[in-house]
C-alpha cells in the first residue's frame, strides 16, 4: 500500500501523481526495483545495419524535381523573390521602387505575399495619473499642531513623469498649502496639514467646515482632482487630553489656552497691584517679576508675594469663584480661555490655573502647569536656576487676607519636597503629576489661541 508523502492519501498502484493534491509521486524501493528489473528485461540490443548510400542521381532529381513545381506555380513572383535586386520589384513589365506600393498599413514584398504593419500603442500614450486623497472627518483646533495630518494624498503615473500642483484648505481657518510634486512610476505618499490663518479665528463654537483639495497638471492646467468635503470644526474651548492608548498624549496642547498678552490678563496685572499695595501698606506698587524689591530679606519673598497678589486680584477685585464641576483628563473636555474666565467670573480648576499662569508668565517668570490626578494647579519657581518651586492652589476663591490663608494659597517647596510632590512619594501629594513647563509653548509651536 502507497501513500502520497505530501498530503497523505491513499496512491493507486503505479500512480505517478496524487489524485488529491496532484503532487508527483515516489516509488517505494520494492516498486523501482521491479521497474528498473522490467526495463533490463525489455531491452535488448539490436544489431547495427549498414546504410546504403543513396545514388547521386536520385538525389539531384530528389532536389530539383520541388524546385520546378515552385517556379512553375509562382511564375515571376517567385523569380524576383530569389533573384531579382533586394531594392526593385518587377511590376506589369518595368523596375520600380518597392516603397511606392507600400501602404500605411501593410509592407508587400512580392506578389501575394503580404506582412500586417506591427505598431505598440502603449509607446503613443500621454502620462496619466492615478490619484487618491485620505481625509479626516474632524478637527480640534487645541490639538492641531500635533495632528499627523489633515488630509493624505497617493499618486502615481502610469507611461511617463507628470509635474502637478496639489493645493489644499480648510476656508477661514487654514491658510492655502501648495506643493509642487512630479509623479512617476513610483508611489507618492504625502501627509498634508496646511498652517492656521493668522489673526483672529471665529472658534466660539463648533461648527461645520468644508475642506477644499485639488490636483492641477501644470504644464497643462488640467484639473486632475477638484473636490471638497464636510468636516466638524470643534470650538477653541474643546479640550481632548489624550486617547485610548495613552491618556496624557495631547496634554501639552493646554499650553494654547495660555494667554499671557491678553487685555484681560493685563487688567488682572493691574488689580493685581491694586492688591498688592493694599496688602504691604502702599510700599509696594509694581509687579517686577525676577526682580528684587529691596523690601524683603529673602529673594523668594519676592516671587511669592506677586503671585499672592494675582490669586487676591482674582478673589476680591475680579470676584473669580471656584466651579467645582468635575475635572478629568480622560476625556474630550470644554477649558474656557483665561479672558472668558475672568468675565465669566467663575472657572474649573484648570480654568483658574491657566489664569494664574499667563498672568505671572507675563511677567516673565518660569511656570509650571501641575497636573495631579483629576486636579490641576500652578508651579511657579522661587529664584532662577534654584530648583525650588512655590506651588499655587488656585481654587482658594474667595482667598481671606491673612498670612495663614495666603502661605497654604502659595506653598513653599524646596527641590526635595517638589520631586517628592511631583513624583507622588512626598509626605503630601495626591499621587504622580503630569507636568506642563509653560515655555516650551513656543519651542512646541503652540500659538495662544485668541477670541
Amino acid at each position: 500500500m502507497v501513500f502520497c508523502e505530501e498530503c497523505g492519501a491513499q496512491l493507486k498502484e503505479g500512480a505517478k501523481f496524487c489524485a488529491v493534491c496532484g503532487a508527483k509521486t515516489k516509488p517505494n524501493e520494492q516498486q523501482a526495483q521491479n521497474s528498473i528489473m522490467s526495463a533490463q528485461q525489455q531491452y535488448q540490443p539490436q544489431p547495427v545495419k549498414e546504410k546504403k548510400k543513396m545514388p547521386a542521381g536520385l538525389l539531384a532529381l530528389i532536389i530539383v524535381i520541388p524546385i520546378l513545381i515552385v517556379l512553375a506555380a509562382g511564375g515571376f513572383g517567385v523569380y524576383t523573390l530569389f533573384f531579382n535586386k533586394p531594392n526593385d520589384i518587377i511590376s506589369e513589365g518595368k523596375i520600380t521602387d518597392p516603397l511606392e506600393s507600400v501602404s500605411k498599413n501593410e509592407l508587400v514584398l512580392t506578389g501575394d505575399i503580404e506582412l500586417p504593419y506591427v505598431s505598440y500603442t502603449y509607446l503613443d500614450k500621454k502620462p496619466e495619473a492615478v490619484i487618491e486623497f485620505t481625509a479626516v472627518d474632524s478637527i480640534f483646533p487645541s490639538n492641531y499642531r500635533m495632528m499627523d495630518s489633515l488630509i493624505i494624498f497617493t499618486g502615481y503615473s502610469d507611461y511617463g513623469e507628470l509635474d502637478v500642483m496639489i493645493e489644499v484648505e480648510v476656508p477661514g481657518f487654514t491658510q492655502l498649502y501648495k506643493q509642487k510634486i512630479t509623479l512617476g512610476r513610483q508611489v507618492t505618499k504625502l501627509r498634508i496639514i496646511p498652517p492656521l490663518v493668522t489673526g483672529t479665528i471665529d472658534l466660539n463654537m463648533e461648527k461645520t467646515a468644508q475642506l477644499v483639495y485639488s490636483v492641477t497638471e501644470i504644464d497643462t492646467g488640467k484639473i486632475l482632482v477638484q473636490e471638497s468635503k464636510n468636516l466638524k470644526l470643534y470650538s477653541k474651548f474643546d479640550m481632548v487630553w489624550g486617547d485610548e492608548y495613552d491618556w496624557d498624549a495631547y496634554t501639552d496642547n493646554i499650553l494654547a489656552w495660555m494667554t499671557p498678552d491678553s487685555p484681560e490678563i493685563l487688567q488682572l496685572k493691574r488689580d493685581a497691584i491694586d492688591y498688592l499695595e493694599l496688602i504691604s501698606d502702599g510700599a509696594l506698587n509694581a509687579l517686577l517679576g525676577y526682580q528684587d524689591y529691596n523690601f524683603f530679606d529673602h529673594d523668594y519673598y519676592n516671587t511669592w508675594v506677586q503671585a499672592v497678589a494675582i490669586q487676591g486680584a482674582m478673589s476680591d477685585i475680579t470676584k473669580v469663584r471656584y466651579n467645582n464641576s468635575h475635572f478629568s483628563m480622560d476625556a474630550q473636555q470644554r477649558v474656557k480661555l483665561p479672558a472668558d474666565t475672568l468675565n465669566s467670573k467663575s472657572g474649573l480648576c484648570i480654568e483658574t490655573s491657566l489664569v494664574m499662569a499667563s498672568a505671572l508668565q507675563s511677567t516673565g517668570m518660569h511656570v509650571m502647569l501641575i497636573f495631579p490626578p483629576g486636579h490641576a494647579q500652578v508651579a511657579v519657581e522661587a529664584w532662577p536656576g534654584t530648583g525650588d518651586y512655590f506651588l499655587i492652589e488656585t481654587t482658594v476663591l474667595p482667598m481671606a487676607q491673612d498670612m495663614d490663608t495666603w502661605n497654604n494659597t502659595v506653598i513653599f517647596l524646596d527641590s526635595e519636597d517638589w520631586l517628592g510632590y511631583i513624583t507622588g512619594e512626598g509626605y503630601f501629594t495626591y499621587g504622580p503629576c503630569y507636568i506642563v513647563d509653560c515655555d516650551l509653548g513656543e519651542k512646541l509651536g503652540i500659538r495662544a489661541m485668541s477670541n
